[in-house]
């Protein structure tokens, strides 16, 4: 069984749906101008911790419940779509070899920043939930040695990547491919996360495509989106705030109440494969050890 999440910009505004319904340049482009248009709109913001967003430990309860007990995305034909369901708790129990695969067009330069932005964020990601993660490498041996793959590419080098993915591992999950090859233009990046077969919740594999049309800001919040979201927070929902895992884009990186939704995920007291009925009950006492004496 699979888990399979998505991030995209759905004219999260008006003006910059205004500046992109006539663009025909290129992607990168697009994406830039889509950047440009939300952080003059005052999303994509930056703050940890803002003082306008206020969230109680009830919240924290809550907003759990609905990012990581539900599923932005189901399967049909081969092929992912927007479907939201209840699912049971998904997080690995083990070290994660994260190998970094760029595509042919990926300059050096940009191939250089990437490897240290993802190493700076999984070091905060490894503080966060006590796991071991560490980057494996390097390129084109990452593939092969990681549990978890994320992917740098362009338009042409995601089709040949699917190619050889496809090529090389007979059994490769259709859908998966699809969403490498096939990924439309308001989609920015994306995770799909694979279960132990025999122990439901618990993953065991991941795969994130990063598009390298996007620069700056929003590569960065690809980055800790997808790379936050294959650690078992697999949902996003519009209620939920100050966050990224909301699709309205107001937040371009991780919160302070991000990292507490982290932190409770990878509690010893919530086991990969638990149900929301048996996950409910131990979230008020977990998020009052966390974060002693908030209401």
């Amino acid at each position: 069984m699979r888990r399979a999440m998505r991030r995209a910009m759905r004219g999260a505004l008006s003006l910059a749906a205004l500046i992109l319904a006539g663009c025909a340049a290129g992607d990168e482009l697009h994406y830039a101008r889509l950047e440009s248009a939300l952080r003059a709109s005052g999303y994509m913001r930056t703050d940890r911790a803002p003082r306008d967003a206020h969230f109680t430990n009830a919240d924290l309860v809550e907003n759990f419940r609905r990012i990581a007990l539900h599923s932005e995305y189901g399967r049909r034909d081969g092929r992912f779509e927007r479907r939201p369901v209840a699912t049971v708790l998904s997080k690995w129990t083990g070290p994660l070899r994260v190998g970094l695969v760029f595509g042919a067009s990926v300059p050096a330069a940009r191939r250089a920043a990437d490897m240290i932005a993802v190493a700076d964020f999984l070091d905060r990601l490894a503080a966060l939930t006590g796991l071991e993660i560490g980057l494996v490498g390097p390129d084109p041996q990452a593939g092969r040695s990681a549990n978890f793959v994320v992917i740098f590419a362009g338009r042409a080098d995601r089709t040949d990547i699917a190619r050889q993915i496809a090529a090389n591992n007979p059994g490769a999950d259709p859908a998966l491919i699809d969403s490498i090859a096939n990924s439309p233009r308001s989609e920015l990046c994306h995770v799909s996360t694979f279960w132990d077969p025999e122990q439901p919740g618990r993953t065991i594999f991941a795969v994130a495509v990063i598009k390298d049309e996007t620069r700056g800001l929003m590569r960065l919040s690809c980055i800790h989106e997808e790379l936050t979201q294959a650690l078992g927070l697999g949902n996003d929902d519009a209620r939920v705030r100050p966050s990224i895992f909301n699709d309205d884009e107001e937040f371009a990186l991780l919160t302070e109440h991000d990292e507490l939704l982290l932190r409770m995920l990878y509690h010893p007291a919530l086991r990969p494969g638990m149900t929301a009925d048996e996950v409910a009950p131990l979230l008020p006492r977990i998020v009052a050890e966390l974060r002693p004496g908030q209401d």
